[in-house]
């Protein structure tokens, strides 16, 4: 009696794992289905918020103003050398004038 007893639970144990692999293979084919559903939908990138782009319209002003006054600061520094070599020239002439 016990051995009929192991096999009818068994049966039902083997019935139990066939509901429940029937319960996830619906479950995969729903997923499927979505995942599929969401790659044919067109991409589109989200747009930055207001706080991102105030920081990047702080930061493009902030590079152009540096941009302005390094080319200031080196148009000052050519200046300055054209100024230096300048009075070079005048000094040497009256050096050799002088000697």
């Amino acid at each position: 009696m016990d051995h009929r007893h192991d096999i009818k639970d068994a049966l039902r144990e083997v019935q139990a794992v066939g509901r429940e692999l029937a319960t996830l293979r619906r479950e995969v084919e729903r997923l499927r289905t979505q995942v599929t559903a969401l790659a044919a939908e067109p991409k589109q990138p989200a747009p930055p918020d207001s706080a991102r782009r105030a920081k990047w319209d702080e930061a493009h002003r902030l590079a152009t103003e540096t941009a302005t006054a390094m080319d200031r600061l080196l148009q000052d520094e050519v200046l300055l050398w054209q100024a230096v070599d300048r009075i070079d020239a005048t000094l040497g002439k009256r050096v050799e004038g002088v000697a």
